[in-house]
């Protein structure tokens, strides 16, 4: 799919490019292109446009360099979290003079996001520039708001796991086991957002050094260090939400670990109890010709009270030791 835009002062204005990209165009917005739109884009910008292929090579000089006067960056963004199929797609801004052009294979929420604020006459969003930064912004809100959902999810992890009136035993021990997989999930998000933030890191960088023109000084300048500064602190924010997780997962084990070793104890236990008289019985239980007490009147009750004395002895030691 091709979109054509062409920028004025309420922000950028989609045009008709059923026939071709118009001349006057600014940027073009490629989503999963066919060959003719990647031929089209290409004569626009006037620079071969990377294959899909070539995005998703994780070298820097694959990602982030300049070739016929057109600079070329490629960052990694995370999509698909709404849906439960977090992934990592490339996204590919590429910036010739005054034109622009963008290539994803995904939708993408901070497109959306982007395009939403640069129909704001606040935003100022009229020129290629402007364009860049805004939508360097826009991709690190959606970030923010993926690293929120992490964070608000985190929480609800501690406080099941850690919910003191949900019982004990089997039943809490299944669905520990169900939380293990909810954190296994999480800690894949928070991977992935943190993939994506370094190498969008890398962009601004890259950018703040090679683009032109409208990049060297003033408020496009201050917007890319305000943004490269947002990034680094996002990237502490989902370093601080991966140690949590790490922590939420040793703590679950721990206490799976826990109730399966109060299932032993009590199980050692009750053989504790069981074993005088069941020594007793052994002993009464033997083949022997002479033995004194099979003859007393009294010998089965006396045996039967022995047994039960067996038992309430390491009882009532047990009890006092606090190990019941």
């Amino acid at each position: 799919m091709l979109a054509a835009y062409k920028l004025s002062a309420t922000g950028p204005v989609e045009i008709d490019a059923s026939a071709g990209i118009p001349a006057d165009a600014d940027w073009v917005d490629l989503m999963s292109p066919t060959p003719e739109e990647d031929k089209a884009a290409e004569a626009f910008l006037g620079a071969s446009l990377p294959t899909r292929e070539e995005s998703l090579e994780i070298e820097f000089s694959s990602r982030f360099y300049t070739e016929d006067g057109a600079v070329f960056m490629t960052t990694s963004l995370l999509t698909g979290v709404d849906v439960g199929k977090p992934v990592i797609v490339p996204f590919t801004m590429v910036l010739a003079g005054e034109r622009m052009v963008t290539l994803r294979y995904d939708e993408l929420r901070a497109i959306k996001l982007f395009l939403a604020r640069a129909a704001k006459p606040e935003n100022a969003c009229h020129t290629v520039a402007s364009v860049f930064s805004l939508m360097i912004e826009a991709i690190i809100e959606r970030s923010a708001d993926v690293i929120e959902k992490i964070s608000a999810n985190v929480d609800l992890l501690n406080r099941e796991i850690f919910d003191r009136t949900t019982g004990s035993g089997y039943k809490r021990d299944r669905r520990l086991e169900l939380v293990i997989g909810d954190i296994g999930t999480q800690n894949d998000i928070a991977a992935k957002i943190r993939e994506s933030l370094a190498s969008l890191e890398r962009l601004v960088q890259f950018a703040g050094v090679v683009l032109p023109g409208a990049f060297e000084k003033g408020q496009n300048r201050a917007r890319l260090k305000l943004v490269a500064r947002d990034i680094r602190t996002l990237e502490d924010h989902v370093l601080f939400l991966s140690t949590k997780i790490s922590f939420l997962l040793d703590a679950t084990l721990g206490l799976i670990s826990v109730d399966q070793n109060e299932v032993i104890r009590v199980l050692t236990i009750v053989a504790t109890f069981f074993f005088p008289p069941t020594l007793i019985a052994t002993i009464y239980g033997m083949n022997f010709k002479w033995m004194p007490e099979l003859d007393w009147y009294f010998g089965y009750p006396a045996s039967i009270l022995l047994m039960l004395v067996s038992v309430l002895i390491p009882y009532i030691y047990f009890k006092r030791k606090h190990w019941l």
